[in-house]
């Protein structure tokens, strides 16, 4: 098979569990969390078209177009739209869903005030393809705001394994569960160690790539979690902090 259609299947059978893990963010601090550390940075302006790629099951189009914004979100995954489309729904917002490659966008140049883009890039088969393609579909000004972690460094990383599986016996003692909680643990793996950014030190590896295009700044923050997880969610990100890269263009 296809390494991207293999991709694109393991994340089709994962969306049940997201939506899960959407509906406990909804329903806790991270809702206002990650609404604020998102607008801190946003464009200053009423009204925001926003563009939330790897939208998974809605997170972003509830708790941003609750506040008025116009949000179009998208995910390569036919499950996670779905269930996205009916998490919007039951929220009572209303946002754009569309299955899509974030590689190969159908918009027009020039089109969002905003691009939002959170826990997806690590499994992007060409990120800077992606990242041409998103600056093109930026308005003048607009902003990009990545939120990711190097979730699998450790497998790269000798001394970051060693604290990475000492953690893991702390999570799996304490709360019988590993770091990743996906439906599919074996097969995750075993796609995250041929996966591009598997490798790659971040933010700084995003941070060279955005310099090198035609985005006039960038900035980042190396670790975002102590903003936006609870404590169980700081002990899980122990080893592999949530950071956030930012440009404009």
């Amino acid at each position: 098979m296809d390494f991207g259609k293999r991709i694109k299947q393991y994340w089709e059978g994962e969306a049940d569990i997201y939506s899960v893990c959407i509906e406990e963010e909804l329903g806790n601090f991270q809702r206002e969390a990650w609404k604020k550390i998102v607008l801190e940075y946003a464009p200053k302006k009423q009204c925001l078209d926003i563009l939330d790629i790897g939208t998974g099951p809605g997170f972003f189009p509830i708790v941003l177009g609750e506040e008025g914004h116009h949000v179009t979100g998208i995910d390569i995954t036919e499950n996670m739209i779905s269930y996205a489309r009916k998490n919007v729904e039951r929220a009572g917002s209303k946002a754009n869903l569309l299955t899509m490659d974030c590689h190969n966008l159908e918009f027009e140049d020039d089109t969002f005030d905003l691009i939002v883009c959170r826990n997806l890039t690590w499994t992007l088969d060409n990120p800077i393809q992606a990242y041409e393609e998103w600056h093109r579909v930026l308005k003048p000004s607009g902003r990009l705001l990545i939120f990711d972690a190097n979730w699998y460094l450790h497998l790269f990383d000798e001394k970051l394994r060693e604290k990475y599986e000492e953690n893991e016996k702390k999570l799996i003692e304490k709360y019988g569960r590993k770091t990743h909680n996906h439906k599919n643990n074996v097969e995750g793996d075993a796609l995250s160690k041929k996966l591009f950014m598997s490798n790659k030190v971040r933010p700084q590896w995003d941070l060279n790539q955005l310099i090198q295009m035609k985005f006039s700044k960038v900035f980042s923050e190396i670790n975002i979690v102590d903003q936006v997880w609870d404590d169980m969610g700081k002990e899980l990100n122990a080893t592999t902090p949530q950071f956030l890269v930012g440009a404009e263009k």
